[in-house]
């Protein structure tokens, strides 16, 4: 690694988006401290969007490694972040990439649609038209589109990611593009735009705070998600269940496995990524000692959470 290269910090942490005015206050004081620091050459503050998006993302680019250095160095920065991660009790997860000029972020556009309904169809021929453009440009992950909900949203929601601001940037400023969005701007209402940094990335990423590309094995994932998943679902069935049973089948269903999944997104896997993270990260395929120890440790919280389950269900029954 070159000392002239440049680099960037970035920061991540899930904090609840109705704090957000107070997280943008402390983004701030990040921002005063870089100021003071040689080099600084850009600062982006990527917000959360509901269900696409749980964290909030910081980027700090520095023209030089040196210049970053200083900026990590710096006592008011390490100050910053431990009085936030105090405050708000989320860890503050931070990456450093040297050769930041060649740094590829996921980037997600999320536009909001209020189609007029005599364009419907036209509508729908324009998102075709639309999907099959984005497949043609280099760095296009994949795309979405959600209908309406009557009574909850009446806007289209399409989704579409790429690896990098760069790639995202070739498609809009294409005239292909331009050309779409000309063609189409008659059948709509109202639009709404949110670019976005990261995201749809799953409870091991997000959690341990790395790419998809460096996701654990399958085992482990695996493994870690039925250590979780188990003593929820006897928990909620033996305790939660007995009080929705008069709800119809469909509602009591729909219930009890929107907390099982609320309960795994946002609290269990967060948590247990976490404290198996060395774990995870070993993708060797061997018999290594932290392999060995902590597979040995999981399967014994098997028979933990086995015993606990059945001694909270004796309870229920007395």
């Amino acid at each position: 690694m070159e000392e002239g290269s440049s680099a960037c910090l970035v920061l991540s942490q899930e904090v609840p988006k109705y704090l957000g005015d107070e997280y943008r206050s402390w983004h701030q004081k990040l921002v005063d401290v870089a100021l003071d620091c040689d080099g600084l050459l850009e600062v982006n503050l990527l917000e959360p969007v509901s269900n696409i998006q749980n964290e909030w993302v910081q980027i700090f680019q520095f023209d030089t490694v040196a210049h970053l250095e200083t900026f990590l160095g710096n006592n008011l920065l390490k100050d910053l972040i431990a009085f936030l991660e105090k405050k708000f009790s989320v860890e503050v997860v931070s990456q450093v990439i040297a050769g930041a000029d060649q740094l590829t972020v996921p980037v997600t556009i999320v536009i909001s649609k209020k189609v007029k309904p005599e364009f419907f169809r036209e509508y729908m021929q324009w998102q075709k038209e639309i999907d099959k453009a984005l497949k043609k440009y280099p760095g296009f992950l994949g795309a979405g589109l959600t209908k309406p909900i009557k009574g909850v949203q009446e806007e289209w929601v399409a989704i579409f990611r790429f690896d990098s601001n760069k790639h995202l940037d070739n498609w809009l400023n294409s005239d292909e593009h331009k050309r779409l969005v000309k063609r189409g701007e008659g059948f709509f209402e109202d639009v709404k735009i949110k670019r976005i940094g990261h995201g749809f990335e799953d409870w091991f990423s997000r959690a341990r705070g790395r790419a998809q590309d460096t996701a654990p094995s399958q085992w482990k994932m695996a493994m870690l998600i039925l250590l979780m998943l188990y003593p929820i679902v006897m928990v909620i069935t033996m305790w939660l269940l007995p009080l929705v049973e008069s709800w119809p089948f469909a509602t009591t269903n729909f219930f009890i496995n929107l907390l099982i999944v609320a309960s795994l997104t946002w609290v269990a896997m967060p948590l247990i990524t976490r404290a198996f993270n060395t774990w995870l990260s070993d993708k060797s395929g061997q018999l290594t000692k932290i392999n060995t120890i902590e597979t040995l440790i999981i399967t014994v919280l098997y028979g933990v959470s086995i015993i606990l389950v059945a001694w909270l269900s004796s309870l229920n029954l007395k």
